[in-house]
C-alpha cells in the first residue's frame, strides 16, 4: 500500500487548475490523469506504509498540530521527467513548507519499515500539477505551455486543509488511487 499527504487548494486556485485541465483536453485531447485528484501540493510523495489504522491516527494527529498558513504559486512551468510531459505551477519555496516535509520523513519512518519516495530531501521542489501526460510527437501539454502569452501568475491563498490519497498498487496510474481522508488544519500559530 502507498499513501501521499497533501495540502489542498482553496476552491478559487482549484477552479484555475481545472480550467486549465478543462482547456488542455478541449485543444489539444490529452486525457485526465493528475486531475483525477483534487489540485494540491504534496508534503510528502507517495510512500510504502504497512498499517491504514495507524496511519489514519497519525494523519489526524497531525492536522491538529499545524495551523493554517499562506502558499504563493509563482508561475507556470513545464517540465519533462520519466517519460512525462508535466505542467504546472511553481510554489514559491517557503520555511513551512520545508518542515512540514522533513517533519513528515523522519515521524512517518518512526512508525513504517522503509517510507522513502521520489523527491524526498532538500531537492524536493513544491509545485502544484495542473496535468501530466506520456511525451508523444503531438505534446499537447508543451504546446499549450507554449501557446501561454503570460506564464506569470502570482497568486496567493491560505491552506487550511491536509488531505490523505491512497495508491492501491505498485504502479500510479488512472484508477489506482483516490482521495481517502481529509482534515482542517486545526493547530495553533
Amino acid at each position: 500500500m502507498k499513501a501521499a499527504i497533501v495540502v489542498l487548494a482553496n476552491p478559487a486556485i482549484q477552479n484555475i487548475i481545472r480550467r486549465m485541465a478543462f482547456e488542455l483536453n478541449a485543444r489539444y485531447h490529452t486525457q485526465f490523469f493528475a486531475a483525477l485528484l483534487p489540485a494540491h501540493i504534496s508534503l510528502k510523495q507517495p510512500f510504502v506504509f504497512e498499517d491504514m489504522a495507524v496511519l489514519e491516527h497519525y494523519f489526524d494527529e497531525l492536522a491538529g498540530r499545524i495551523a493554517p498558513f499562506e502558499i504563493a504559486l509563482e508561475r507556470v512551468y513545464y517540465e519533462e521527467w520519466s517519460g512525462s510531459a508535466i505542467l504546472g505551477l511553481s510554489v514559491v519555496e517557503m520555511p513551512r513548507l520545508r518542515e512540514l516535509h522533513n517533519q513528515l520523513n523522519t515521524e512517518l519512518s518512526d512508525l513504517f519499515s522503509d517510507t522513502r519516495a521520489n523527491h524526498d530531501g532538500s531537492g524536493y521542489h513544491f509545485h502544484m500539477t495542473v496535468e501530466l501526460g506520456p511525451l508523444s510527437a503531438e505534446n499537447g501539454i508543451k504546446a499549450y505551455f507554449d501557446a501561454l502569452a503570460e506564464k506569470q501568475v502570482n497568486l496567493r491563498y491560505t491552506v487550511t486543509e491536509l488531505a490523505l490519497f491512497y495508491y492501491a498498487g505498485e504502479l500510479i496510474r488512472p484508477g489506482s488511487f483516490i482521495l481517502y481522508r481529509t482534515q482542517p488544519l486545526t493547530g495553533r500559530a
